[in-house]
């Protein structure tokens, strides 16, 4: 599918002890507003750090050369909360993908009706795949696989209100000029997941070139060989960087990184959609990788970098999506600090490796339609 895609000081010994020793169960269960960010069990809320039961992957050191060791880790989220910032503020501009919280009330959403056939000239091909998305029918009580089963006036998403919603690049509205423009939703009431990608309004009507769904209290996966909002075919919102976890001091999910089409060959569990262009020993989509246990997470470090760089140690990083190499996600804030951005950039490529996770397929209970760890 084509997509567009615009020496350190040693952590104090005690705290390492101390989160080493944290049970799972104890840590801060991610969650989405109100709602469960998908079971404990999902495999990116499932720590791979362990080197016996995940090692380190045959081909890592090769594909780690294919992106560049001295790629630094880049943090693709800003420093404001204004939407309107998308332009002319080079200095902290509206950078990364918001969040949407709504209850499904009218004062949140009206549940407009999404086309997929674009009529602005601006946006080139405007033809999206309804038949890889998912929409809600009138009533809106069931995710409805296959918004192309749906007549077009049936095809229901949760975009929120004009006056409340947020979208990656804020109030840019330019087909040409403002790329991706992904929209995330999370129904608070029915903790359901939505999310689109190349997302406009034109002339008061929405347009998208793809939709997704999820129930957050179920590992069902979509069908494979579908899109999502990224072209892995996975959700985004579990796998951002968000603030307030970050300054919690702890991110207990994995996060989603982006490589150049060109070093991307092929699918993995739990991605389910691949893209052309890269070379048959690139690296799939569904790939995890994490930063080296040897990296020492320096005392110094703020709180929140501190939190994302254990959660790359911990949980790793998912290949997920087309983009520049080494570009990890994460929502725009104006309570990210610009130390915990510099730190987080002085790690490289060298001081990650890709890891091996093809055992757990022949775990018993292993599901390759689920997003299970069948050994969390």
């Amino acid at each position: 599918m084509s997509r567009l895609r615009f020496l350190p000081a040693v952590i104090g010994v005690a705290a390492v002890a101390t989160l080493a020793a944290t049970p799972a169960a104890l840590l801060a269960a991610p969650k989405l507003g109100s709602c469960p960010s998908f079971p404990a069990n999902a495999v990116f809320n499932t720590r791979v750090d362990d080197t016996h039961r995940y090692p380190t992957h045959a081909s890592s050191s090769k594909w780690v050369g294919q992106i560049g060791g001295s790629t630094r880790f880049h943090a693709d989220w800003g420093m404001t909360d204004d939407p309107t910032h998308w332009q002319d503020h080079w200095d902290k501009p509206y950078y990364g993908i918001p969040l949407n919280l709504i209850d499904s009330t009218a004062a949140t959403t009206t549940w407009p009706v999404v086309s997929f056939k674009i009529t602005d000239p601006r946006a080139g091909n405007g033809n999206g795949v309804p038949d890889e998305s998912d929409c809600a029918a009138t009533g809106k009580t069931t995710i409805k696989r296959g918004c192309d089963l749906l007549t077009a006036s049936n095809r229901h998403f949760p975009f929120p209100n004009d006056n409340i919603i947020r979208a990656e690049h804020g109030t840019c509205n330019d087909a040409q000029e403002c790329g991706d423009r992904h929209v995330l939703v999370v129904e608070q009431d029915n903790c359901r997941l939505w999310e689109s990608y190349f997302s406009y309004k034109v002339d008061g009507k929405w347009f998208a070139y793809s939709t997704a769904a999820w129930g957050l209290n179920s590992n069902k996966l979509r069908p494979m060989s579908w899109t999502s909002g990224d072209a892995a075919g996975l959700p985004i919102s579990p796998f951002l960087a968000r603030v307030s976890e970050a300054n919690s001091g702890v991110v207990a999910h994995a996060l989603r990184v982006t490589l150049s089409s060109s070093r991307i060959h092929g699918v993995q569990w739990p991605a389910r959609h691949t893209t052309s262009g890269g070379p048959n020993d690139g690296i799939p989509y569904g790939t995890v990788m994490r930063l080296k246990p040897s990296f020492v997470i320096p005392s110094n470090w703020t709180t929140q970098a501190k939190a994302l760089a254990m959660a790359m140690k911990r949980y790793g990083l998912y290949v997920a999506d087309i983009g520049s190499n080494f570009f990890v996600q994460g929502e725009p804030s104006a309570a990210w600090s610009s130390s915990t951005i510099s730190q987080l950039q002085s790690i490289t490529m060298t001081q990650m490796e890709f890891v091996d996770t093809s055992s757990l397929h022949d775990e018993p209970g292993f599901d390759p339609n689920s997003f299970a760890n069948p050994r969390p």
